[in-house]
């Protein structure tokens, strides 16, 4: 019980200490002539910048005046708390990643979104995956949120090597077979230590920073091994023997195939060492594929493809619009929903190199001659597994994240930390409305 109350009501106390702490912390709206502005969280990454370029057009559009706050991800959750918490709070529209939604509407910190769909017929919920409207759009019967986008893993490789003759001629003497772009989790892992050339170039470029970077890395390989976190009664599972193998794999993996500054990377800088020319993998998010074929980021233009995650399921990934309960200008953040959400909008973004998460988008003739590794994309969407949906997912991230970088760094090894996981799961499980519902009790 004393640990289930240390982890189940932590963000109660982590709201009330940030509030406390960071009063006046937050934009303030501002009155222009009558009309409300808008203030927006939004994460630092592409799809954002995209964003960003397309506002002045809604202005000019409705009068509106319309301010982004951009944020690192691992600020933005503890600056948005405690305007969730507020009767009215800084911000009007927000975006929601996947491990926050059963926190947020548990606690009803998000608008419903229906009454609003209602009155605009011209935007449908039926355009989106479904699996990613199912993920961070409704909720039972509820829309809470708009499918934002999508970031959802795969595997990034460098195609070029695959097709180099002396590669293949030593892979193929080494191990007997033929060298191919692995579809099995072994396999990813021998043609990663393979192919690494100590200290010129590394076999996977790799994101193990404590937090969502070390989950990701480790998750992707779990579900390749056929492993989920909790089984049907939501009896934690990550100490079995494929979340063991996954992370012995990870830490063999950064030993002898990904380059010594990794357990500090996160996306940014996993995407710069590729991008360098320096490593022939990486497991990670399907939106840098525009990046790496983008010369001014990337000196590996035209040498990258993507596949699906060693295994054949990565981790579904993806962000959703929201307003909160707390918003001051909830008809006006509708407008903004509905215009950005709009064909014309996502299109528009998708072609600038954004992530879409409508169907129609994908199936755009413009988007698939512009991309085409985006029908790979829909089969990673389709075949990826979701984080489950109870109060307890983000600080489910936090404990996994903590005992993963302590093996990393030989404080513990990787059965204890497992073990340690899977008490710490079993606890965040119980009393949850969520789990409770799914079990009918």
């Amino acid at each position: 019980m004393k640990s289930m109350l240390r982890t189940g009501r932590l963000t109660v106390l982590v709201s009330l200490a940030v509030f406390l702490l960071g009063l006046g912390s937050a934009p303030t709206t501002v009155l222009a002539q009558g009309a409300p502005q808008l203030n927006i969280m939004m994460e630092g990454v592409p799809d954002t910048k995209f964003v960003q370029e397309l506002v002045p057009e809604f202005e000019r559009k409705t009068g509106l005046k319309v301010n982004i706050e951009v944020l690192a991800y691992r600020v933005m959750r503890e600056k948005l708390l405690p305007q969730l918490t507020a009767r009215q709070g800084a911000y009007d529209v927000v975006v929601v990643d996947k491990q926050w939604v059963g926190e947020f509407v548990a606690a009803d910190w998000l608008e419903p979104l229906d009454p609003f769909l209602t009155k605009t017929p011209e935007l449908s919920t039926g355009v989106y995956i479904p699996a990613m409207f199912n993920m961070i759009g409704r909720v039972g019967t509820t829309t809470y949120m708009l499918p934002f986008y999508n970031y959802t893993l795969g595997l990034i490789y460098r195609e070029d090597l695959y097709n180099d003759p002396k590669l293949k001629a030593d892979y193929k003497a080494r191990f007997g077979k033929e060298l191919a772009v692995p579809s099995s989790v072994e396999d990813y892992v021998q043609v990663a230590k393979f192919m690494t050339r100590k200290p010129d170039f590394y076999g996977v470029s790799m994101q193990l920073a404590r937090g969502v970077a070390i989950h990701a890395e480790w998750s992707n390989l779990f579900f390749g091994l056929g492993g989920y976190y909790y089984d049907a009664n939501w009896k934690a599972t990550v100490s079995s023997e494929a979340g063991l193998k996954a992370l012995e794999y990870i830490v063999d993996l950064a030993k002898n195939a990904a380059p010594p500054g990794a357990t500090g990377y996160n996306f940014d800088e996993q995407f710069a060492f590729m991008a360098e020319g320096k490593a022939a993998h990486m497991v990670t998010y399907n939106w840098m594929m525009p990046r790496f074929n983008d010369p001014k980021q990337s000196k590996i233009v035209g040498k990258v493809a993507l596949t699906l995650a060693p295994g054949g399921h990565g981790n579904q990934g993806g962000w959703g619009w929201g307003i909160p309960r707390s918003a001051p200008n909830k008809d006006a953040a509708w407008k903004f929903l509905a215009w950005v959400e709009s064909f014309d909008v996502a299109k528009r973004r998708a072609l600038a190199g954004g992530s879409p998460t409508r169907s129609d988008v994908f199936g755009d003739p413009d988007v698939l001659a512009k991309y085409p590794h985006y029908p790979t994309v829909l089969k990673l969407i389709a075949t990826a597994k979701a984080v489950p949906l109870y109060t307890g997912t983000n600080q489910m991230y936090v404990v996994l994240a903590r005992e993963f970088s302590q093996v990393l760094a030989g404080q513990k090894d990787p059965k204890t930390a497992l073990g340690i996981v899977n008490k710490e799961l079993d606890e965040l499980a119980k009393d949850d409305p969520f789990v409770k519902r799914a079990l009918n009790r």
